[in-house]
């Protein structure tokens, strides 16, 4: 009995090492890789989300039109979750994330055909690469009326919506300009009061960007109270500069082509369509409703994310990135990759 206990024992022992090695052997996921895998799975995402719905808009519309392939969307997803260890973890939430978006376009086309109950659908077409000029379609709905409906596929987390061209390396005019009135020349000035001779200079550390930033928003929304490094005090005295940058921000979450934006979240598979800002009147705002994030920075001595309040509801973000993926690791990991405008929905 002894004898067979002991060989019991044994076995077991070998089979719990022989597992410790086979766990010891699975190639351990760097986070620049997986943020490649993340980003192209996302890629996949949206556009699955995009053609899924298409899709969906020509069944109910009893279209002749054939429908979308969605097979090049389907193996990018496929191939990148094959790139993940077989016991990751994201395994289960992109295949989660993909089912929320599947069951989201169904709701979202039954809803957009409800916005125009008493016109016929003729034909949709897939726009996604016509973002030039800060359109923001990926679909366009033909009506028999003549009438073109461009719809903007946002598949979300967190309940941030990014605005057309959102995410831009170019700092200059589609951000400080577009949103701040800042001019080429002004821009110039400033970057070399900050003590930077070119572009190139002070994109070389996101940080010099976030410094930018801070100064963009303290002086030409008039912020008393107010440091770079702390705005948890900071009182809006440019109460016009301000309902300007609301205005810019409802235009450009539409883009420039009017679109109807229809919003999935792949954490719940919820649909939407507005953000926080849309609920407010911008013309009768007063400065004393307008409010900041802290922006206190934890680690450097500037904060990379800003954020503004409206009746204490944080409204907009404005986020300044470093480069990330391939550059993680490497000498040019902390040049600066973008800045996010992202509504609050």
């Amino acid at each position: 009995m002894a004898k067979a206990a002991a060989k019991l024992f044994r076995l077991i022992a070998l089979l719990v090492l022989a597992g410790a090695t086979v766990f010891a052997q699975t190639p351990k996921l760097s986070a620049a890789e997986f943020e490649i895998i993340e980003g192209v799975f996302h890629d996949g995402l949206g556009t699955f989300a995009e053609l899924r719905l298409a899709n969906k808009l020509i069944e109910l519309g009893k279209l002749h039109q054939p429908p979308f392939d969605l097979r090049s969307s389907e193996t990018k997803m496929r191939d990148a979750m094959e790139r993940l260890p077989a016991n990751h973890p994201s395994r289960k939430k992109f295949e989660i994330e993909r089912a929320n978006i599947a069951s989201a376009t169904e709701l979202g086309a039954a809803e957009l055909l409800k916005r125009k109950p008493n016109a016929a659908l003729v034909r949709i077409i897939h726009s996604a690469r016509e973002f030039a000029n800060a359109k923001a379609a990926d679909l366009i709905l033909e009506f028999q009326t003549g009438e073109r409906l461009p719809v903007s596929v946002k598949t979300e987390k967190s309940n941030k919506l990014a605005v057309a061209e959102g995410q831009t390396p170019d700092i200059q005019a589609k951000w400080a300009e577009r949103y701040f009135r800042v001019s080429p020349t002004e821009f110039a000035s400033l970057m070399r009061e900050l003590g930077f001779a070119s572009m190139e200079e002070l994109k070389a550390n996101y940080l010099n960007v976030s410094e930018l930033v801070a100064q963009i928003l303290i002086r030409k929304l008039g912020l008393a109270d107010c440091h770079p490094n702390d705005f948890s005090r900071a009182r809006v005295t440019e109460l016009e500069s301000a309902k300007f940058l609301f205005r810019q921000l409802l235009r450009f979450k539409h883009g420039n082509d009017g679109s109807t934006v229809i919003i999935f979240d792949r954490e719940s598979g919820t649909v939407g369509w507005e953000s926080r800002l849309e609920a407010i009147d911008v013309e009768q705002l007063t400065a004393d409703r307008i409010s900041f994030r802290p922006s206190r920075p934890r680690n450097n001595s500037i904060a990379s994310e800003f954020g503004i309040k409206i009746d204490g509801q944080v409204v907009v973000t404005f986020q300044i990135k470093h480069k990330r993926g391939k550059a993680r690791g490497s000498h040019r990991q902390f040049e600066f990759s973008d800045i996010t405008t992202r509504l609050i929905i």
